[in-house]
């Protein structure tokens, strides 16, 4: 059976998108402003994407997360407000990223905190896959690019050595 979204409801999930984009758009200004997001100079591996790509993924990403939360909501499962709350989490995980890893510095502080936001990921998938499966699989989405990003750090790693 196909579930039909109404206008009100559907205003609801463009509202939840947009509030989650406009976030990440003010915290990455924020931080671009403060010099927390800087040009790496380090060489990057040949499977690496374009830095611009990987700024669309984080945005397809943030709207992902945005989109999962309306969906935990309209799940009318009695765990709504902790799923809510808890994407909340993964959405202040991510912006959390950049400050971290260039204040302290290091890859392994980047593998340190990918293997955080996998395990959070992996678990709020695992969470919220009783209620709604399509918030799981967008949130599911975050924990494979951290996967990825991953790989990278490794492949970073070994052409630059873990001081950069």
């Amino acid at each position: 059976m196909t579930r039909t979204i109404n206008a009100p409801r559907r205003a609801t999930l463009v509202t939840n998108i947009a509030v989650t984009l406009a976030i990440a758009v003010v915290a990455n200004g924020a931080y671009a402003a403060l010099g927390l997001i800087r040009a790496n100079t380090e060489r990057w591996p040949a499977f690496a994407p374009p830095g611009h790509t990987i700024g669309i993924i984080w945005v397809v990403l943030f709207a992902g997360m945005g989109a999962a939360r309306w969906y935990a909501i309209n799940s009318r499962s009695p765990h709504t407000i902790g799923d809510t709350r808890a994407i909340a989490g993964l959405v202040a995980l991510c912006l959390a990223y950049p400050p971290y890893t260039h204040i302290i510095g290091g890859h392994a502080i980047e593998l340190v905190g990918n293997a955080v936001t996998f395990g959070y990921a992996a678990w709020l998938t695992l969470r919220l896959r009783a209620h709604s499966a399509t918030a799981a699989l967008l949130i599911a989405a975050v924990a494979g690019w951290v996967v990825f990003a991953t790989v990278l750090v490794f492949a970073l790693v070994q052409l630059n050595g873990w001081s950069t």
